[in-house]
């Protein structure tokens, strides 16, 4: 009888164990499971638009070349803009079609999809919600009468498709100050029409204004903006200067340097009025006074490290980011926004940089129609802020 009862006793003890084992197996596989639905979550919304390691298409590409090498391919089927001519595809314009990615890991995997909520084509805007649902591989979660299946965890959030990433905070910004000669017109006022103006002028309250000439009085909401200091200004810019120079915040399609790379022709851009480059050009010397001279007219984002001369009747539409002094000569005509002095974001003191120079006929205008489709390459979805949410219901 004591035989009995201690037998029934150790086989008792044996089942709680092999049971509190399949509790805590099964609590690993989701706490793995939730792991992969975030990873996949995070991957899905920095490199939706970017390609496999090892696998590039060979340019100009096609929507269909761009997904065979694509992090998601169904992206670019349902949403790439079509190649026009000599200009890539892309991702850039608004997602109107649900999109979905498996991403694998080493031990499972996640399924990634973006619903459209509202899409607004007229204004370019969207709002979407995107579920990822992690499903850990590596060991099974008990489901009753000894049966097992794979962990699977969903988690989501609200996105907006968001095609900003810059303040424009001027016609002309210039973080070392200006010395203007001549006439000329600068203006804040929205040539397109489309968004509210901006300051004429914008300079940091410590540097220097001067203007020399007949007929030249800046316009914009206000015409002069001198009021905030540099600390100010320069939070007020959200610009990752030193992620820019280094080429990871804003990656370039033209990489300019002593020794590689031309830069488009005339031509080029006359030719197809949808190219839209980032052109970086690598000019910052040791001293942070490279020189480079913009060699034609054209459009996009220009970053210069170091400094810019833009001589004779040269045009630029777009954004153009200069790291030290921006020196102008001639009729000049910029239809966007242009920011010098750049370099006093990552320290380099105000006196090692020089005044932008303005000399002769200048047009400097706020266009944010040209700011939009310079930055179009740069449209990403945008996480709204406490959307997050854990245990997402699947159907």
């Amino acid at each position: 009888m004591v035989l009995a009862l201690m037998s029934i006793g150790l086989v008792a003890g044996f089942a709680m164990s092999t049971s509190e084992q399949a509790a805590t197996s099964s609590q690993r596989a989701q706490a793995r499971a939730y792991s992969y639905a975030q990873m996949g979550l995070e991957a899905f919304l920095t490199q939706r638009k970017e390609f496999r390691a090892g696998c590039t298409p060979a340019t100009p590409y096609t929507r269909a070349q761009a997904a065979a090498c694509a992090f998601c391919p169904q992206c670019w089927t349902a949403n790439g803009a079509a190649r026009n001519s000599s200009v890539n595809a892309n991702l850039d314009t608004l997602p109107t079609v649900a999109e979905s990615v498996t991403v694998a890991f080493t031990n499972g995997s996640a399924f990634v999809r973006a619903v459209p909520v509202w899409v607004s084509v007229s204004t370019g805007r969207g709002t979407y919600f995107v579920t990822s649902t992690g499903t850990d591989n590596q060991s099974g979660m008990a489901t009753g009468a000894g049966n097992t299946r794979s962990a699977t965890r969903t988690v989501g959030v609200y996105v907006t498709w968001s095609k900003s990433t810059m303040n424009v905070m001027g016609a002309l910004v210039s973080f070392s100050g200006i010395v203007k000669n001549g006439t000329g017109a600068i203006s804040g006022v929205d040539q397109c029409g489309a968004d509210t103006n901006v300051a004429g002028i914008n300079i940091p309250s410590e540097a220097a204004m001067n203007l020399n000439g007949q007929s030249f009085t800046p316009t914009g909401n206000p015409p002069y903006d001198t009021l905030r200091t540099f600390s100010q200004d320069s939070a007020a810019t959200r610009l990752d200067w030193l992620g820019i120079t280094n080429g990871t915040s804003m990656p370039a399609d033209i990489n300019i340097t002593s020794t590689s790379s031309a830069f488009p022709t005339a031509g080029s851009f006359a030719s197809d009025t949808n190219y839209w480059p980032i052109i970086h050009v690598f000019n910052r010397s040791a001293s942070w006074n490279g020189l480079w001279t913009l060699p034609n007219q054209g459009r996009g984002i220009l970053i210069v490290d170091g400094n810019l001369n833009i001589n004779g009747s040269n045009q630029w539409d777009g954004i153009v980011l200069v790291g030290g002094q921006l020196t102008s000569n001639g009729n000049n005509v910029t239809s966007g926004t242009v920011m010098a002095g750049l370099n006093r974001l990552i320290g380099v003191p105000a006196a090692a940089l020089v005044d932008a120079d303005l000399n002769g006929q200048k047009s400097y205008m706020y266009n944010s129609c040209s700011v939009r489709k310079a930055t179009s390459s740069m449209a990403r979805y945008t996480m709204l802020p406490n959307t997050w949410m854990d245990n997402v219901a699947q159907y």
